[in-house]
C-alpha cells in the first residue's frame, strides 16, 4: 500500500488539472466569444454524456478490461478532441461546439468514476480517500492559479492546456497498480449491460434519499461552477480563475479533516452540514451583488471545503460502503451518473433558464441587481434539500464501526481480490 499511494495521489492531481483545464471557466470562455446563451445547454449536454457512458465503462471495468488501461485509453483519445474545440469557439459555432463538448463528457466523466474506483481498490477508503482525493484538489488549484494569472480565463488556450495534460494523463495511467475486473470470468448477461448489480443499491431508502437529494443541490451546485466565472466578471474581477482558487484552499483544509469528522459524527450530519452551508454561500453570492464589499465574496468562496467535501466528497465514501466488492467500480459509475449524469443535466437546463430570463441586462447597475435576484433560486433549493435529507436519511451503518474493524474490513477485502 505504501508504494501504491504516492502513485494514486498523481493520478488524482492529474485527473483534476485536465478537468480543471477546461471545465472550470468554460461559462466565462464561451461569455468571452458571445456564447453566453449556450452555457446552459453546455452544462446540460455534459450531464447527458455522463449519464451515457460511465455505467458501461464501470461494468466493462468491472468485468473485461483492467480499470487503469481503459482509463489511459479514454484520455489519450479525448486530447484529440480537445485539441480541435478552441477553432469553433473563435468562429461563434456553437453547434460544433456543443457536438464535440458531448464528446468530451462522454470520454472524460468516466474517467472520474474510474479514478475513484482504483483508489478504492488499493486503499482503506475511510481512511486514506480523502487524502488521495485532495491531491485532486491541488491539480484543480494549479491550473486555476495558471490559467487566472496568465490571463486565460476566458481564453480558447485552456482547451490547448487541457489536451496536452490529457495525453500526459493517459501516458501514465498505464503505469497505475495493476486493477483487475474483480467479476472477470463470470458469465455475461444483460444484468450487467444494464448494470442491474449496481442499481440494485437503490432498493436501500437511505440510499435513495442521498441520491434524489444528491440531484437537487446539484443545482446550486451547478450555479456556482458555470455562472460564479461570469458572475465574478461582472463585479469587475477579472481573475476568476485565480479568485476561485480561495474555495479550492479551503477544499484541501477539510479534505484531510474529513476522516476524522466521518469517524466522530457519521454520515448523516457531515452531508447535512455540506448542504446548509449550500444555502449560506448562496445568500452570500446574492448579498454580494448589491454591497460592494469584497468580503461577502471571499467568504462565499471559501464555503467551498465544507460545500464540496461535506456533501460530495463523503458520499463518495458512502457509495463505496454501500457496494459489494464485486460492483465497486459499477457503484462509483452510478454515483457519478446519478450527480454529474441526471443532476447536471436537470440543474444545467433549470440554471440556464434562470440566467437568461434573470440576468438580462447589460447595465452593469441594473445586471448586478439581476445577479442579487439570481442566487435566491439555488439558495431556495439548497434550503428544501436540507429538510428533506434531515427528515428522511436514517443510516447510521459502517462508519460506526471502530477503527480496527474497519480496517479488517480493508484487509478481507483485499485478500478476497
Amino acid at each position: 500500500m505504501q508504494n501504491k499511494t504516492p502513485r494514486l495521489l498523481i493520478m488524482m492531481f492529474l485527473q483534476y488539472f485536465v478537468q480543471g483545464s477546461w471545465n472550470m471557466t468554460m461559462g466565462l470562455v464561451l461569455s468571452t466569444f458571445g456564447l453566453s446563451s449556450i452555457i446552459g445547454t453546455s452544462y446540460a449536454l455534459l450531464g447527458l454524456a455522463t449519464i451515457i457512458s460511465p455505467l458501461f465503462v464501470g461494468m466493462i471495468a468491472d468485468r473485461f478490461i483492467s480499470s487503469q488501461k481503459i482509463m489511459g485509453a479514454l484520455h489519450l483519445i479525448n486530447a484529440c478532441v480537445l485539441f480541435s474545440i478552441p477553432a469553433f469557439i473563435e468562429a461563434q459555432n456553437g453547434t460544433m461546439f456543443l457536438m464535440l463538448l458531448f464528446v468530451v463528457g462522454i470520454l472524460f466523466y468516466p474517467t472520474t468514476a474510474l479514478a475513484n474506483s482504483i483508489s478504492f481498490r488499493h486503499i482503506n477508503g475511510v481512511k486514506l480517500f480523502p487524502v488521495i482525493r485532495v491531491f485532486g484538489t491541488f491539480g484543480f488549484m494549479c491550473i486555476g492559479f495558471i490559467m487566472g494569472q496568465m490571463g486565460f480565463s476566458g481564453s480558447t488556450v485552456t482547451y490547448e492546456i487541457a489536451a496536452g495534460s490529457a495525453i500526459v494523463l493517459g501516458l501514465y495511467c498505464f503505469t497505475l497498480p495493476s486493477t483487475p475486473p474483480n467479476a472477470k470470468g463470470k458469465k455475461f448477461s444483460m444484468r450487467d449491460l444494464l448494470c442491474l448489480d449496481a442499481l440494485s443499491l437503490f432498493k436501500d431508502r437511505n440510499f435513495s434519499v442521498f441520491m434524489i437529494c444528491t440531484v437537487f443541490l446539484m443545482i446550486p451546485k451547478t450555479a456556482y461552477s458555470a455562472y460564479v466565472p461570469v458572475f465574478l466578471k461582472a463585479l469587475g474581477y477579472d481573475n476568476a480563475a485565480t479568485m476561485m482558487q480561495i474555495g479550492i484552499a479551503t477544499e484541501v483544509v477539510f479534505m484531510f479533516v474529513l476522516s476524522f469528522f466521518l469517524m466522530r459524527f457519521g454520515f448523516k450530519k457531515i452531508i447535512l452540514c455540506g448542504a446548509i452551508v449550500w444555502i449560506i454561500r448562496s445568500l452570500l453570492f446574492s448579498y454580494s451583488a448589491i454591497d460592494d464589499n469584497v468580503m461577502w465574496i471571499v467568504i462565499a468562496l471559501m464555503l467551498q471545503g465544507i460545500c464540496w467535501d461535506f456533501f460530495f466528497t463523503s458520499g463518495d465514501i458512502y457509495v463505496d460502503h454501500k457496494a459489494g466488492p464485486h460492483i465497486k467500480a459499477q457503484a462509483q459509475s452510478l454515483r457519478f451518473v446519478i450527480s454529474n449524469g441526471v443532476g447536471l443535466m436537470f440543474a444545467s437546463s433549470i440554471c440556464g433558464y434562470l440566467f437568461n430570463n434573470t440576468v438580462t441586462d447589460k447595465t452593469p447597475e441594473i445586471a448586478l441587481t439581476q445577479w442579487h435576484e439570481f442566487w435566491y433560486y439555488p439558495a431556495g433549493v439548497a434550503a428544501v434539500v436540507s429538510v428533506m435529507f434531515f427528515i428522511l436519511f436514517k443510516d447510521t451503518d459502517l462508519i460506526f464501526k471502530k477503527k480496527d474493524e474497519v480496517q479488517k474490513g480493508a484487509v478481507a477485502e483485499n485478500n478476497a481480490n
